[in-house]
Formats: C-alpha cells, structure tokens, sequence
C-alpha cells in the first residue's frame, strides 16, 4: 500500500517566499545604506565645498592683506631713512637733499615726503621731479604725532583722488636722546596693492565683478579691480551691510552665503586688517562655487537605484546553500580567534557569503598589519625626537612631562630663518616644484639646527624657527644658535648650483638671532597643545630676520656677548623695532 500522506505535495507556504523575503530584505537593507552614504556624501560635498571656497577666499584675503602691510613697511623703511638723511647732521645739506631723492626714487610707493616740527607745523616738503604728488597736510594732527612718538609710526586716513588710493603715513625724527624732535610724513601710494589684487582676482576668481576687494575704516573702496569703482561707497554691499565703521572694522572676520547689492547669492568672506581699520571683501557666485554639487546629486541617485536593482537581483540566488560556507566561516572564524592571521578562507561563491569571506580575508591581513603597524609605533617614538627634544619625548611616553598648559621662564636663543621673495617664486613655479624646493630646503635646514643641538620649533610657511636651551638651558647655547645660522648660508650657496639647474631659481635666506628670557611649556588648547617658546625675546628675533638682507644674518649684543668671540661681526647701529619703545643693538655676523 502506498502511503497517500508521503505522496501529497508540500503545502504551499503562507505570505511571500523566504527568497523573495530575503531579496526583498536584502535590496532593502543594501539601498539604504546606500541611500544614507549618498546623502552623507552630498552633504559632505556640500560642507567641503564650501570649507574649500572659504579657505580659498580667507587664503586670498591674508594674501592681500598681507602685501598691503608689506607695503606699508617698505614704504615706512624708506620714509625712515629719507628723514633720517634730511636730518642728519653729519652730511652736508645738498648731499642729504640729493642722497633723500634718490631714496624717494628708489621706493615704488613714495614720491614726496614731508618734514614737521615737534608741534605738527609744516617746515617743507621734499618732492620728486617730474611726478604729480599731493600736498600734505597743512599741520600734523595732536593724534599722528602722539601715535607716531610712542609707537614709532602712525597711520591716518586714505584718500582716493587721481593719484589713486594714498593712506597717510607719519614717522618720528628723533634726537640721539631718544626725543622726538620732528616728524617725516608721506601720502604712500598704493600702486602695488592694487596690482596685487588686479593680479589676483583674475587668476583666483576669474575676473568677476566685484570679486576681491578692500575697504577703509569708513567703508569706502580703496583697491578694486574696477578703478572707477575706488572711492565708492560700499557700505551696503552684501558682507559689509550692518558692519561697524570704524577702529572695529580692525575685529571683523566673517563667512557665509550673503545676497550682493544686485540681488545674487554669493559666497564670501569679509577679514579685518590687523594694521589699518580696513578690510578684504572676497566672493563668488553661489551657483559657481557650488556647480559641482548638481553633479554629484546625479550621480548619487544612478549609484541608489543601480545599487537598489543589483542588490534585488543577487538577493534572489541567496537562499541556495546556506550551511556550507557558514561552517567553513565559522571555523575560520575560530582561527582568527587563535590569532592565526595568515590563515585565509575560500569560498567559491559570488555572493553576499563570499563577500563575507572575502572581509574576513581582509579583515585578517589588517589584524596581521595592525600588529605590524603597532611595531612601527614604537619605532615612531624615536621619530618624535625630530619634533621634540628627546628628553621631552620621554617625559611624555613615562608620563613624566606635565600635559598642562603652560611653561616656565628661561633664558633661550631664538633662530628665525625666512626665504627671501618667497611670493614671486610661488608665481613664477608649479606647485609641486614649490613644495619640493621647501621640503628639500626644510630638510637642510632642520639637520643643521639638529646637528648644533637645537630643536626645531615650527615651520611658518617659508619661515623656519628653531630654539636652543630648551627644554634645559645650557652652556653655549648663543655659540651653536650663531655657527647654525652661519651653517645654513654655507649649505645653501652649496645647495643652490641643484636649485638652479633644476627649477632655474636660486634660494635666498634671511636669518635673525636673539637671546634672553621667554616662556617655554605648553601652549595651545586642552585638546591641541605645541611645546614652544613665546615672549619678547622670540618676537625681537622675528624682527631681526625680518629686517635682515638676503644672505645676511643680524642678531644683538646680548647673543653676541653670549655666543663669545668666535665670529666675525659688526656692529650695525641701534634700531627702533614696531611695538619696542627701547632701541635693540643689532649686529651682522660676517660668514667666512
């Protein structure tokens, strides 16, 4: 007899399949992933694009702030040695007056320069043959001349007319007791700044109207691309509505999507100047800042649906032969467990369980590359040292240093050394060969400041500064500051035959040396802290470097006294530094 039972067909099931269950599970579950990761990504585009073009418009408003201080120290430095000619006493008074021409042709943002009493009264006014130039002021304001004889330089107010845009300019003349005795005061024209920004907005923003300009304390233009635009008042202009006029225009720094004067969305910054109440307006249209994101929601919608279509139909060859691989997986799994990294699984499957072999292979090399990468952490401590001194990177993996913030006071010798004309080498080179010419530059420099026992602080741009003395002060400190900064013009000369063959430019370096007290620890946030050096004596060795010829290097009496007679130098005269009410000794130190 045939059992009737054994020969009925299974019974169908309730509601849908486990297969299309499954596929539709899985199609589910991989377009939503997908769909999340799509709009993370348009977000993520969106945030950096915006990051990018903010950076993009703060980098080019640093830069042009940058070239306007320049400018003004240029200009403040041949103002300085014009008054300082025409009121020497030593040279005779057609050789000062001839010997301040030439000085005043010699300075691209001067053509006349002014000379007052003590009390502000006109005496005369030295002007170059052949140029139109306007006349200063009848009488020098009380707040010019207080502002001038304590901070040893004031700025007053711009003027746009037809010699173009002129800030006013007034230095002290002071007698060999350090009194003021007069002051020499010059209409600085601005011929370079607008160039610069000329330069800039057609290479950067494409020559869009009123893309990169810069206004004064009261809101006016006084650069712009458009000359019949200077002198306008841009007070309502998109970033600028509701902006305070002012001394507070020196505080301003903001970003963001705003709506110009014409009504278009634009994208822009708006940064104060630290040496004027002025400011750099910078933007661009929203729709071209943002043309790529339209772009990418496309793509992102094809990559949903193609990844919502393709997870459909590979869900549907799920249900066959589950229990295989998932004991060959397990017992994979079990060798990972047992820390047999070189152990790989193989399953000859196309599917979501061969995917799932195919991580745990990954999954695997990275567990063996971990416990390799963790041998090479403990052989970047010892790197560490090429950013710290040694003793520091100790204290710091025993847990000795203190991680707070803050230092202790003690005698350091500072090394400031800068590359010369560092903006028109930018211009006129490829970015990577830039890059590459600083890198290799920045690998001899910090040898040298490692061979003679410093430490390399920081790299500022094209600027390198190293400490000696930290994080314990020691004897001949001065001595190995000043033979590596003589090291690193010696290196250079020889370096430069390889920078001229292969990029066709040579390096230049300025350097300034300075010793005395500064805090040295911690300095920075909880979360973000850099061992440094701050106070006068790292600022006073900016300067020096700043100061300093190509080639050359300046430092002062106290690292001279403390470096002891090894070197060549000589001395160079006292100098009034911006912010330093004493005059600072500067010596040159000679390179054999």
């Amino acid at each position: 007899m045939v059992n009737a039972e054994a020969d009925e067909p299974p019974a169908a099931p309730r509601g849908l399949s486990f297969r299309l269950k499954l596929a539709l599970a899985c199609a589910t579950l991989a377009t939503l992933p997908v769909l999340g990761v799509g709009l993370a990504v348009l977000d993520v585009n969106r945030r950096a694009i915006e990051d990018s073009s903010r950076e993009l418009l703060l980098a080019l408003a640093d830069d042009l702030g940058r070239e306007l201080e320049s400018e003004l120290d240029r200009a403040e430095d041949a103002l300085d040695a014009v008054g300082s000619t025409l009121t020497d006493p030593r040279i005779a008074e057609d050789a000062a007056l001839l010997q301040a021409l030439t000085l005043l042709g010699s300075s691209s943002a001067l053509d006349h320069a002014a000379i007052y009493d003590r009390d502000g009264a006109l005496i005369d006014t030295l002007r170059q043959e052949g140029t139109n130039t306007p006349e200063p002021p009848a009488e020098l304001n009380e707040r010019l001349r207080t502002e001038a004889a304590a901070s040893n330089h004031a700025t007053g107010d711009a003027s746009v007319d037809r010699f173009g845009t002129r800030v006013l300019v007034a230095l002290p003349l002071r007698a060999p007791d350090g009194s003021v005795t007069g002051f020499v005061v010059s209409r600085v024209a601005l011929h370079d700044l607008q160039t610069r920004l000329v330069r800039l907005d057609e290479l950067r923003l494409g020559g869009r109207p009123n893309g990169l300009f810069v206004v004064d304390g009261e809101q006016r233009v006084v650069a712009h691309a458009d000359p019949e635009q200077l002198g306008q008042d841009a007070s309502e202009r998109g970033l600028l509505a509701g902006i305070p006029t002012g001394d507070a225009m020196t505080h301003v720094d903001q970003s963001g999507l705003y709506l110009d004067s014409n009504g278009t969305r634009v994208l822009g910054s708006l940064v104060g100047m630290s040496r004027l109440p002025w400011a750099v307006v910078v933007q661009i249209p929203e729709d071209v800042a943002f043309v790529s994101l339209a772009r990418t929601r496309h793509i992102v919608a094809a990559t949903v649906a193609g990844a919502g279509l393709l997870a459909l139909l590979l869900a549907l060859l799920l249900a066959r032969q589950l229990a295989q691989p998932i004991a060959t997986l397990s017992r994979f799994a079990k060798q990972l467990g047992e820390r047999r990294f070189d152990q790989r699984v193989t399953l000859n499957r196309r599917d979501e369980l061969g995917l799932l072999g195919d991580t745990l292979n990954s999954a695997a090399a990275d567990l063996a590359a971990s416990e390799e990468r963790i041998r090479r952490e403990e052989a970047i401590r010892g790197d560490l040292g090429r950013y710290l001194p040694a003793e520091v990177v100790e204290r710091v993996v025993s847990r000795e240093q203190d991680m707070h913030l803050g230092g202790q006071k003690q005698i350091v010798t500072v090394l400031f050394a800068d590359v010369v004309a560092f903006t028109p080498l930018t211009e006129a080179l490829p970015a990577e060969d830039v890059v590459t010419i600083l890198n290799e530059l920045f690998t001899l420099l910090t040898e040298i400041v490692f061979r003679h026992g410093g430490v390399v602080d920081k790299f500022i741009g094209d600027c390198v500064m190293a400490l000696f003395g930290v994080p314990e002060p020691r004897d001949g400190d001065a001595e190995r500051a000043l033979a590596a900064a003589e090291d690193m013009l010696r290196f250079l000369d020889a370096s430069n035959a390889g920078f001229e063959e292969r990029f066709g430019v040579r390096i230049e370096i300025a350097i300034g040396v300075h010793t005395g007290p500064a805090i040295v620890g911690n300095v920075g946030s909880e979360r973000r802290m850099a061992y440094t050096a701050i106070g006068d004596t790292v600022n006073v060795a900016a300067r020096l470097e700043a100061l300093a010829r190509p080639h050359q290097i300046l430092t002062t009496r106290a690292t001279v006294e403390a470096g002891g007679e090894g070197f060549d130098t000589v001395e160079r005269g006292p100098r009034n530094m911006v912010g330093r009410q004493e005059a600072i000794e500067v010596f040159e130190v000679y390179v054999g």
